[in-house]
């Protein structure tokens, strides 16, 4: 992670919510390259489309919620960088080569290292200036929020108070008074069960149900099938040759930076130097690496005499790269000028890729390309035969060998398992073509290429359950109200007697346990909340609190033990906690006022 994420994460928790934190940020500087894409949100003028949404979630499988965090977490971002751009917040060429070449898993032996880094961009499947594009935005947004993150103190004696809270300790009995220790004595008439039926006959009807019997078509299951020899391999591979036998190139380079801002005479000041080097170098080639580690300025190349390491077309800068490609092997080149200043450069290696080091590549393409042929093809006939032998999935079995598989009972509006909990192919067979007609479905896409067709093999209408069939049911849930309400009922009144002292000889307390806000032994929020409100001055002490659940706890603080000492450890550490809240609130503040002065515009489709 870089440096002034890790050093400001606080800071970047609140934008980001809770959506984790990727190496590279949301890359959120890509918003508008897919314009015919519908928006799903917009900020001022600034289209976020579901593209950007599904890099932000790096391809994980999310769920409606977490897509819904995720949005909104791009939404606060843009809403950061529309302010920053009206600002005119700018980062330097050379502030951003620092922050990159300070990245630790670019680095090895705390040095940069050119390989590492192309290995990481290979495996983003990115380009250096994607890359730096998005390195940008992140020192932007974290410098546009430092103004309310850097700058709150704590006084000792606040972190002094807040230790003695979560310090102190209270030794606690428990004393549960449940339901179920009520219900032998509680009757119900055959007039209360009625009553209770008529009452809520809605949550007695049974929606409608089916069990079905279906066959899936997935291009996964026919790739798995695939088998490429290694002729076919090898007649690919020499046939696409200019595909796979790319060429990579070992460059050394010196570099003279110069900020693309700077005046055009710092600029020629710079360009002479870069030139009286480059006579330098030609006079005695030897010294490339020499010169590069005492006169560049590249902080991630310099100490390895410029080594930047094995590289593609597509890794460097287009000026850059172009010289590198025309250049011969331990051939100089002229000075080359990019945005990062001038540039002296030494081809010092070529590298291709032979068929061995591609072959797994190859076969591994080829047997997607024949699996996506062959579902096509497959998934036409499959439409077809559902529709032409639409009373029966065997003309699709016999054609295509694919297996029936079945489902348990279905209800109307509640998802099953596996394929069954699939929304769309739901819908599809509540259908009145599938379910009255008793019709195959059309083929239902589920996801990653895989088709489904089912049918209804059993079908149970939607009914108004009996009073007799609910009646264990209704006895059971009037039993739990009726008996939580007495639990309460005497909870109450010997809390009244245990608070007026008139019932100290009471039995049936649990163990006594020490809790404090720092070790709650998993009592509920709401029962340790009340435990550390009730004055404690005389002891024994009495809380009683109802749960959900029916149950009625009264709890008993015999011991108030204060905290310890004052650790300055501790202490350091809940400055550090009690700052990061201040800082949260002003960010959180700062957000509300940017979705005032940007107007957000949510689109009607959804983010999922």
């Amino acid at each position: 992670m870089f440096d002034f994420v890790h050093n400001n994460k606080f800071a970047i928790k609140i934008i980001l919510g809770a959506v984790a934190l990727t190496f590279v940020g949301f890359g959120v500087g890509s918003y508008s390259s897919v314009v015919d894409d519908p928006y799903l949100a917009k900020v001022g003028g600034q289209k976020i489309v579901k593209a950007d949404l599904d890099r932000a979630l790096e391809g994980q499988p999310a769920n409606a919620a977490t897509r819904q965090a995720a949005l909104e977490n791009l939404i606060r971002q843009n809403l950061v960088l529309a302010d920053a751009d009206a600002s005119s917040l700018t980062v330097g060429s050379t502030e951003l080569r620092r922050v990159i070449a300070s990245i630790p898993a670019f680095q090895q032996d705390g040095k940069f290292s050119p390989e590492r880094y192309k290995e990481f961009l290979a495996s983003r499947y990115m380009t250096p200036d994607a890359f730096e594009a998005r390195v940008l935005q992140d020192i932007t947004l974290q410098s546009q929020l430092l103004p309310y993150t850097g700058s709150h103190f704590v006084s000792r004696a606040v972190a002094a108070r807040m230790a003695a809270l979560l310090g102190e300790t209270r030794d606690v009995q428990a004393m549960v008074l449940r339901p179920q220790a009520f219900e032998a004595d509680i009757k119900l008439d055959e007039a209360a069960l009625k009553a209770y039926y008529d009452a809520n006959k809605a949550r007695f009807r049974t929606p409608d149900a089916v069990k079905l019997d279906y066959v899936v078509l997935s291009q996964a299951q026919l790739a798995a099938k695939v088998s490429v020899s290694d002729a076919e391999a090898r007649k690919y591979y020499e046939t696409h040759a200019a595909e796979f036998a790319s060429e990579e190139r070992r460059v050394s380079h010196i570099l003279l930076t110069v900020d693309q801002a700077a005046k055009p005479e710092v600029k020629a000041k710079v360009k002479a130097e870069a030139e009286a080097l480059l006579k330098e170098v030609r006079a005695n080639p030897a010294r490339f690496a020499e010169l590069a580690k005492t006169r560049s300025q590249d902080p991630g190349s310099a100490a390895n005499g410029g080594d930047l390491g094995f590289f593609a077309r597509g890794a460097m800068v287009k000026p850059f790269e172009d010289v590198a490609f025309s250049l011969k092997k331990d051939q100089i080149s002229e000075v080359v000028t990019t945005d990062f200043g001038y540039h002296i450069l030494k081809l010092d290696e070529i590298k291709t890729t032979d068929f061995d080091a591609v072959k797994a590549q190859i076969i591994e393409q080829m047997k997607r390309q024949k699996a996506t042929s062959e579902y096509r093809a497959a998934a036409e006939k499959l439409a077809d035969l559902a529709y032409q032998h639409g009373d029966s999935l065997k003309a699709i079995t016999d054609a295509l060998g694919l297996p029936v598989e079945k489902t348990g009972l279905l209800e109307r509006g509640k998802p099953g398992d596996g394929m069954a909990a699939n929304p769309k192919l739901l819908e599809a067979v509540f259908s009145d073509d599938v379910l009255k007609k008793k019709h195959n479905s059309e083929p239902v896409e589920v996801g990653n290429n895989t088709l489904v067709v089912a049918r209804v093999a059993e079908y149970q209408p939607a009914h108004q359950q009996t009073l007799a069939e609910v009646t264990p049911l209704i006895r059971s849930e009037l039993l739990q109200k009726e008996g939580a309400k007495q639990a309460e009922e005497k909870g109450k009144a010997l809390l009244a007697e245990l608070k007026a002292g008139k019932a100290a000889s009471v039995t049936g307390w649990g163990e006594m346990v020490p809790v404090s806000r720092r070790a709650p032994q998993g009592l509920p929020l709401a029962d340790l909340r009340a435990l550390f409100a009730a004055p404690a001055k005389v002891l024994p002490a009495y809380v009683g609190i109802k749960h959900d659940n029916g149950d009625y706890v009264i709890y008993r603080i015999d011991k108030l033990v204060p905290a310890k000492n004052d650790n300055p450890a501790e202490l350091a550490q809940l400055s550090a906690v009690i700052g990061e809240m201040s800082s949260n609130a002003l960010v959180s503040a700062y957000l509300e006022s940017l979705r005032q002065k940007y107007p957000v515009t949510l689109s009607q489709q959804p983010a999922e």
